[in-house]
């Protein structure tokens, strides 16, 4: 009886806390997090396979700032956080892979305003495996031939209040490792997780800030770019190759939140005639470093930061070794109103192309 009743009072405290962490109408500025995930690598090549034996642990540890909604399209996106975190990732391979980590900016977005808040948070930033390939002493991982790395965090979850200080979450997450193909081999690293986390949230509380949106002009807009990058192909540390992209692309602005538009690139990879030149079917000629190709283009905007998605084809390619069609994942950064600056991932579907580093200019 007496255990019935504390269990009650502690149920009722709880409660208590919960509906006074949402009676609040004001909000700590920063805060603490920190997350533990459980989970497995997805075998998204058969490969892969040789490298997965048990499952995974990640430690995550976040700090960030809530923003207040000073700037217009933080009232847009539900004020959402921002912060950098550090993980480490127990890989369930000991002898072939060891631990990976990471650290990265991100943004966490509100994507309701119920109690239960359901949440995306999208970060990406530098990465290091403990045991990468090494033709020697560690053959056995196929996976990843370098020790930095991209890594690439989405976690999508439900956060509840517990009170004006403390709130829990629970969540899946996919962390990507990933070197662009600078080294070979890339099949890169998937880890699928489930989580759950425990925030403290402390400093300076501010209310949200509630003003009135100016509507952007729904305009077309053009923009020139020029991106390079390095990459390696199919020999394990054979050669690195220059690569170059010249990209015209038309963008409009869609809503307040979003742009789309369509654009056309020319490649320069001077990695494709020496693949060409291995087919013996294949003629080489003048034009074997060259791709011309058409995309389009979904954009996520965030003040002077976009995000955007493009899926292209290939009008023009004599090499046909990883298909006609490409994506780009690219995080854009407007210097001025006229200038800048891009970091992209080319990808063949879930193969990396390599990483470019871009300007560009509006006009």
């Amino acid at each position: 009886m007496i255990k019935v009743h504390h269990n009650c009072l502690l149920l009722i405290f709880c409660v208590l806390l919960f509906v006074k962490g949402f009676s609040q109408k004001e909000e700590s500025t920063v805060g603490v997090k920190a997350t533990f995930h459980t989970g497995a690598i997805l075998p998204h090549r058969p490969l892969v396979n040789e490298v997965i034996e048990g499952h995974t642990q990640a430690y995550e540890i976040s700090f960030y700032k809530s923003t207040t909604g000073k700037k217009e399209w933080q009232q847009l996106y539900n004020y959402p956080k921002m912060g950098v975190s550090a993980l480490a990732v127990n890989l369930g391979n000991e002898r072939e892979l060891g631990m990976g980590y990471g650290i990265f900016p991100y943004i966490e977005i509100p994507l309701n305003k119920r109690k239960l808040n359901l949440r995306i948070k999208i970060g990406y930033g530098l990465g290091y495996i403990e045991k990468p390939f090494n033709r020697e002493t560690n053959y056995k991982n196929i996976t990843i031939g370098s020790h930095y790395n991209a890594i690439i965090y989405v976690n999508m979850g439900w956060a509840i209040k517990l009170s004006n200080a403390f709130s829990t979450s629970a969540g899946v997450s996919l962390i990507h490792f990933s070197n662009g193909s600078y080294s070979r081999p890339n099949l890169g690293l998937n880890n699928f997780s489930l989580n759950t986390g425990l925030a403290y949230n402390f400093g300076e509380k501010k209310k949200h800030i509630v003003n009135d949106i100016t509507e952007r002009p729904h305009k077309w807009t053009k923009k020139v770019m020029f991106g390079v990058g390095v990459k390696e192909i199919l020999l394990v540390d054979g050669p690195k190759y220059f690569v170059s992209s010249y990209s015209f692309n038309l963008i409009k602005t869609r809503a307040q939140k979003s742009s789309f538009g369509f654009g056309a690139d020319v490649f320069y990879n001077t990695s494709l005639s020496n693949l060409i030149a291995e087919d013996k079917s294949s003629t080489p000629s003048d034009l074997d470093d060259f791709r011309v190709g058409l995309v389009g283009i979904y954009s996520f905007d965030f003040g002077r930061v976009s995000f955007l998605i493009e899926m292209g084809g290939y009008v023009f390619s004599k090499y046909k070794g990883n298909g006609d069609i490409y994506n780009r994942f690219v995080t854009r950064f407007n210097v001025t109103d006229k200038v800048f600056i891009n970091l992209s991932m080319k990808t063949h579907f879930a193969v990396a192309d390599f990483i470019e580093y871009g300007v560009g200019y509006n006009f």
